[in-house]
């Protein structure tokens, strides 16, 4: 089913053609050039010397002019690229015909047609370029698209190939070949054939009406100028009869009227809506490792294939045919090497996109987990901790009233041990929903995990060994003393129940740069952070329970007490907090807890 009635199409085709001012002042310049050459108004010599090239000037400069109008009010970058290489496209054929003009036809040589076809080949290569360009696709653009400098370098590589192939080669080895001038309608034959391709590709596959009718209209421009350097080569092959000032000159300017014809239905009332085959622009879709390299082994292929085809038509001196056998495998070398080098290397980003994005999501994952515990957390101490404190109070003055020999304190003490637990519950839910704000302090992590060192040894027990590892350059870092407190005891605390038969602990400071990628990857902001690694030898975590140790109440002890499962969770909570993380790599005999903590400048 399609997406939209074509009626507001035509309506807006229409509506260019009848009522457009560019194109209507276009329409009229054609009409007067007509009637120059149908009347005789100008003498032979005159038409003749006015026909061809000069003629198109006005018609090439409308065009430009449209081109480049209302370029800067397009709201979206990558369409306004896409239109701003084919303006410019247009701007180079103007160039190169007001240069041409200048040359009076008695001193043109072939050097001279060999720097007109460089100059024509921009234009063609700008027009490429915009190929290559997605303004059909939703979505937002990366900033710097690794893709695109890849195709444009390999686009940019074939069409010199070409021009070395049609132009350089005969140039050089046999110069007389230019009077006839078939080696500039071959080229331009040949990159004619691959914009009609590749618009028409591009009409087919965009999923929108307004951009279906866009590409195509350039697609057909294509085949316009096609179709007019067949006639031109068909012209010097003596196939067929075309002299300059005769009224087969305005054949040339359908080409510029359909290129005009698209830059003013860009701004049409056109449905913009995309249809099912419409692709989103995700922020890895620019990453097609086969997309790039396809384009450049095709771009490869192409050139024995056109070798051959074309040595059966047409028979070159030897000379030149060997010239231009050396310029096809110099070509299929070098962007076989680029289509390698592209594949791998966009395989590569592909594959660290694909990682990134995956520790977002769990990044996210845990984020939305913090929220829940956080709203929870929120009722709890809001409507539970007076209670308790409450509670507290009367228990104190109970174990105050009863004797040591009474019956009924130990059941109070059991209690008061059971309500301290709860409070324990309470404030740990603060630091997850990050109620508890603290006091932070400039510290040195070195210093502040020596200082503790005690105590952790105390808490770890003696079956196991407490080793320190300080760093030799300064951690320093942002936190409130007694998070840092809390931090060190879960971590210290998750290790000893690693180890029940005992083991080895070891704690080590250090810093670290993050790149952009290595942030990216972790979901922190670039720059210089403070780590605090807590290793132990005990059994290990399995790897699919490494991406669940951060959920709340999650845990592997068989301990289902009110606290079981959070220890971990307040220390990726109290790390987010101050903008750091925590990451895990466990292994048999091997895990470790790193916690990074932004370190200020």
């Amino acid at each position: 089913m399609r997406d939209v009635s074509p009626t507001p199409v035509r309506s807006a085709i229409h509506a260019v053609l009848t009522r457009d001012t560019l194109v209507l002042l276009y329409l009229a310049i054609a009409v007067t050039e007509l009637l120059l050459f149908a009347l005789p108004v100008l003498d032979p010599a005159t038409r003749k010397a006015f026909g061809s090239q000069p003629f198109q000037i006005p018609l090439v400069a409308t065009v430009c002019l449209a081109g480049f109008s209302g370029l800067g009010r397009m709201p979206d970058r990558e369409e306004r690229t896409f239109w701003r290489y084919l303006a410019a496209a247009c701007a180079v054929w103007l160039t190169t015909l007001a240069a041409v003009a200048l040359i009076p036809a008695e001193y043109w040589t072939w050097r001279d047609e060999v720097w007109s076809d460089a100059a024509y080949l921009c234009f063609y290569l700008l027009i490429l370029f915009a190929a290559d360009c997605k303004p059909h696709v939703a979505g937002p653009v990366r900033r710097y698209d690794l893709e695109r400098p890849l195709r444009w370098a390999g686009v940019t590589l074939i069409t010199l190939g070409w021009f070395g192939y049609f132009i350089i080669a005969p140039a050089a080895e046999d110069p007389l070949l230019f009077e006839t001038m078939q080696p500039s309608s071959l080229l331009f034959l040949t990159v004619d054939g691959a914009i009609v391709i590749r618009f028409a590709w591009r009409a087919c596959a965009s999923g929108s009406a307004r951009w279906r009718v866009l590409y195509g209209t350039i697609a057909l421009a294509g085949v316009a100028l096609a179709a007019t350097d067949a006639l031109e080569a068909l012209g010097h092959l003596g196939l067929v009869a075309l002299t300059d000032g005769e009224v087969t000159d305005l054949l040339w300017a359908l080409p510029p009227f359909l290129l005009l014809l698209a830059f003013r239905l860009r701004d049409a009332d056109m449905p913009r809506a995309a249809g099912p085959s419409a692709v989103a622009r995700t922020p890895g879709a620019e990453l097609d490792a086969v997309r790039v390299g396809s384009l450049l082994v095709t771009g490869a292929f192409s050139f024995p294939l056109v070798h051959f085809v074309l040595h059966e038509w047409l028979r070159f001196t030897e000379p030149v045919a060997a010239a231009q056998r050396l310029i096809v495998v110099a070509e299929l070398v070098l962007l076989g090497s680029l289509a390698v080098t592209a594949f791998i290397y966009l395989e590569r980003r592909r594959v660290e996109e694909e990682r990134r994005r995956a520790a977002l999501e769990e990044r996210v994952r845990r984020a939305r987990s913090l929220e829940a515990v956080s709203r929870m957390a929120g009722v709890v101490t809001g409507e539970y901790g007076p209670a308790l404190k409450a509670i507290g109070a009367f228990t104190d003055r109970a174990i105050d009233a009863l004797g040591p020999g009474d019956p009924l304190r130990d059941d109070v003490l059991r209690a008061a041990n059971r309500l301290q637990r709860l409070v324990e519950f309470t404030d740990t839910l603060k630091a997850i929903g990050r109620q508890e704000r603290g006091q932070p302090a400039r510290l040195d992590l070195r210093e502040a995990v020596q200082d503790r060192v005690p105590e952790l040894r105390r808490l770890l027990g003696p079956s196991i060994r407490l080793e320190s590892g300080p760093s030799r350059e300064a951690c320093l870092t942002v936190i409130d003393p007694a998070h840092l407190t809390a931090v060190l005891r879960d971590l210290a605390t998750n290790a000893r129940d690693a180890m029940p038969g005992g083991g080895r602990c070891r704690i080590e400071t250090g810093a670290r740069d993050l790149d952009g990628d290595a942030a990216i990857g972790m979901g922190v902001r670039p720059g210089r952070y403070a780590t605090l690694t807590v290793r132990d030898t005990g059994s290990g975590v399995p790897k699919d329970l490494l991406p669940r140790l951060f959920e709340p109440f999650f845990s592997t002890k068989l301990d289902n007490g009110p606290c079981a499962g959070l220890g971990l969770a307040t220390v990726y909570a109290l790390a987010s907090h101050y903008g750091g993380t925590v990451t895990v790599t466990s292994e048999p005999g091997d895990t470790a807890f790193e916690v990074l903590l932004p370190s200020p400048r």
